[in-house]
């Protein structure tokens, strides 16, 4: 287990990375996952006119449904979208953690082996025994872990009756229910031990390593607050009080105070959504004491109601999204464009609104946000074999950073029985004629040759196909063009072939530009 100090080390690099990607993604506009308890499921918003909003045709699709899905999911909450692009989303009524993974790039994760069980929280159903009921949050943190803001309200449990867990795939066989992958980090046992003496919600690690979340305990035995755990000694749970302590208590409000969740930018800021009074705090520790007092914090943004801010999650740009489930439903965006840190007029806009856009979602309350990267698309125009063949080049899987294969690049069509290749390169596109023939060299050089093979197929005809994977050939050769890769890294490819009576003696297909994510 890594010690808090690696920890804190980990977060930092963390939070100079995320500076370098705002500065890279000024103009972006987050693709968002929405959970949706109402219709369970989960829905995926892009804004695919580059207009500011999803408001639009298409823009808002079924990622996921429970009606058509392999794991049931009937009351989806938490979401968070794991480096690799994985979303993982807890469900308080079945007790589970599903993975969703879009694997051929369809924009849904309803084909077979796209959802699967990460985490089973139920009596019995994982082999650490940690019970896990009516889970409100997730949150990520260095290494894969991922932490879950329990609800638990287990009748006699041994582990109290909410709980801070933390789970790990260790053997990296996609879930955390193998012995010793899950822990409860913490567990407030305190006063009668009663439902409602503590009701986790957010959760969230900070750019510190302590982890934070957002206590709503009804009872008074424990301060409705955000709380911060620091696991001071290193052995993997927190004892109270030493090491539990109240960072951020709101001030007394007309309303009663229902935080729901925790948010921190790359700044150190932290954000705080105040259902209970419409309000989304923003505070900063800016003494540095691990707590936030007098002047370290604002009424950032005060909502009209009925306003509900539910979810609340810095975008790849800086600018804070807010999810609300109200009249009308909506995403909002903030932005402090004059610093003066509120949100005024003129400082927020709707990314999504139930009465402007093209489809319904009836109830947005979580959300979860990834950058977003371009699909593949195919460009320049293919040469006519002597057979009169024109290969086209597409592909299988996601081109992602996180993974070592999965990602094939194949043109189907070509000339039958004929040897070739697939060429790539990360300098951009060209057109440039190819010879005196039909065909077109379509990538820029430097390129980078993948392993020769044989087209297969019939003599003379177009049914040869050639073809490769394209990532584990990079993560396999480390002097590559473009190892190690990185996410956002775009890369144009061209499949080439013998065609002795061709100009040149060969052909070229046409050419697919990807961009690498997650």
């Amino acid at each position: 287990m890594k010690s808090h100090t690696d920890l804190r080390t980990t977060s930092l690099a963390l939070r100079a990375l995320a500076v370098a990607a705002l500065a890279h993604n000024a103009l972006a506009t987050d693709i968002t996952y929405v959970a949706d308890t109402t219709d369970d499921r989960i829905y995926r918003l892009r804004d695919l006119n580059a207009d500011g909003d999803y408001n639009d045709p298409n823009e808002v699709g079924i990622f996921y449904d429970n009606a058509f899905g392999s794991v049931p999911m009937t009351s989806p909450n938490g979401l968070v979208v794991a480096a690799d692009g994985t979303v993982l989303v807890c469900d308080s009524n079945t007790d589970l953690i599903v993975a969703l993974r879009d694997l051929d790039l369809d924009g849904s994760a309803l084909d077979s082996g796209e959802a699967t069980v990460f985490f089973n929280g139920s009596a019995g159903g994982n082999a650490s025994g940690v019970q896990m009921v009516a889970a409100n949050a997730l949150a990520l943190g260095p290494g894969g872990v991922v932490w879950v803001a329990s609800n638990n309200q287990i009748s006699g449990s041994i582990i109290g009756d909410d709980a801070i867990l933390r789970l790990e795939d260790l053997n990296a066989d996609g879930d955390a229910d193998d012995l010793g992958e899950a822990r409860v980090f913490y567990a407030p046992a305190l006063g009668s031990g009663g439902v409602g003496d503590s009701i986790p919600t957010g959760v969230k690690v900070g750019l510190d390593g302590a982890l934070y979340y957002a206590e709503n305990g009804v009872s008074g035995v424990l301060a409705k607050a955000i709380w911060r755990l620091d696991d001071v000694d290193g052995n993997g749970t927190i004892q109270f009080p030493a090491e539990a302590k109240v960072f951020f208590a709101i001030p007394p409000q007309p309303s009663n105070v229902f935080l729901w969740d925790v948010e921190q930018g790359p700044d150190g800021a932290w954000y705080v959504s105040d259902r209970g009074n419409e309000i989304l705090w923003r505070a900063r520790d800016t003494n540095g004491n691990a707590q936030i007092g007098a002047g370290e914090f604002t009424a950032w943004f005060t909502g009209s109601a009925p306003s509900d801010l539910w979810s609340v999650r810095v975008g790849s740009d800086g600018s804070l999204y807010g999810c609300e489930a109200a009249e009308p439903d909506r995403i909002r965006r903030f932005v402090d464009t004059n610093a003066d840190n509120l949100i005024g007029a003129g400082e927020f806009s709707e990314l999504y609104d139930e009465t402007l856009a093209s489809f319904n979602i009836s109830n947005p309350r979580s959300i979860a946000l990834a950058p977003d990267f371009a699909p593949p698309v195919n460009y320049c125009t293919a040469g006519t074999s002597t057979n009169g063949c024109a290969p086209a080049i597409g592909f299988s899987g996601a081109p992602s950073a996180s993974a070592t294969s999965g990602f094939t690049l194949s043109a189907s069509g070509v000339e039958g029985q004929k040897q070739g290749l697939i060429f790539y390169g990360a300098s951009g596109a060209l057109a440039l004629p190819w010879g005196a023939g039909s065909s077109f060299l379509c990538v820029k050089s430097p390129t980078q040759r993948l392993p020769a093979s044989n087209s297969a197929g019939t003599l003379n005809a177009c049914d040869g196909v050639l073809a490769s994977d394209w990532l584990a050939f990079v993560s396999s050769t480390p002097a590559a063009l473009g190892a190690p890769l990185a996410a956002g890294d775009v890369f144009q490819a061209q499949a080439w072939y013998r065609d002795p009576p061709a100009s040149k003696s060969t052909n070229l297909s046409n050419a697919l530009e990807f961009t690498v994510t997650p």
